[in-house]
């Protein structure tokens, strides 16, 4: 294993629950950039074996254990029921635009704004390690920056027209230190909610996730939102509201609708 280059981490986690409350289970991710990048293969094969969303065929599964390689060198080789390939792992960390620092990094980023981000890494990293035979893994160790399912469905339209230099590009979410949730980004399938909606429609969809630091325990919250509902030519804007209250572990995932 190679070792001795340390790299900054971000904070991500699951939120967990127990006698004493809930709490946000920062996953521990190793300080050393080869240790890192070895925990992220491992997830992203474990996470493969379980599910991989908007999967194409056929399916690369099952993996062997991935092979370090030397620094320099395209990181790992790992043998798929498709024959031997080299896995490319790439952080998606654009501190440069946003924050400076994961001290300072933004809770979420809007989907449209962040596959622009996105597809600038896949474009670096197509051109300088891309090849026949060779897969890139995209990564956050940022909870606000993961690649979303929205972000995953708009990269996946936009390099079908602009094909990258490899064979299949996923994303890794790790959950924990057992597994990564995994999203096939290239060549992909269409998202089952989002796939068959124009571009232009996506454009007016908000999604948000909450920060695991908005979670409470115990509480009582009222949200509103103005929604623009488009009928043929016609668009009616209405004030959505939603109000809950009582006890227990609480977050809101929601998509929004809103329109000119």
């Amino acid at each position: 294993m190679k070792q001795g280059r340390t790299k900054p981490q971000g904070a991500s986690g699951p939120i967990k629950t127990g006698q004493d409350g809930a709490e946000w289970a920062v996953i521990p991710f190793p300080e050393d950039k080869a240790e890192r990048e070895e925990m992220i293969a491992r997830l992203f094969v474990k996470g493969f074996e379980i599910y991989v969303q908007m999967q194409s065929e056929p399916s690369w599964a099952p993996f062997g254990k991935p092979k370090q390689n030397l620094e320099n060198d395209i990181d790992f080789t790992v043998m798929t029921s498709q024959g031997e390939k080299l896995m490319e792992l790439a952080e998606f960390a654009p501190l440069k635009s946003h924050g400076g620092t994961f001290a300072n990094a933004p809770k979420k980023i809007d989907p449209k704004e962040k596959t622009e981000l996105a597809l600038s890494l896949i474009q670096e990293k197509s051109a300088h390690q891309g090849g026949k035979d060779r897969f890139l893994v995209i990564y956050a160790t940022e909870q606000g920056f993961r690649i979303d399912p929205m972000t995953v469905e708009r990269l996946r339209r936009i390099l079908a027209i602009y094909p990258p230099n490899f064979e299949r590009i996923y994303s890794a979410s790790p959950i924990d230190l057992e597994y990564a949730a995994v999203s096939e980004i290239y060549p992909g399938k269409p998202h089952h909610f989002w796939g068959s909606e124009p571009i232009d429609v996506l454009d007016q969809w908000n999604t948000y996730q909450p920060h695991p630091t908005e979670f409470t325990v115990g509480f009582s919250r009222t949200w509103s939102w103005p929604v623009t509902i488009v009928y043929g030519q016609h668009r009616i804007v209405v004030e959505a509201t939603v109000s809950i209250s009582g006890s227990g572990l609480f977050g809101v995932t929601r998509t929004v609708f809103g329109g000119s």
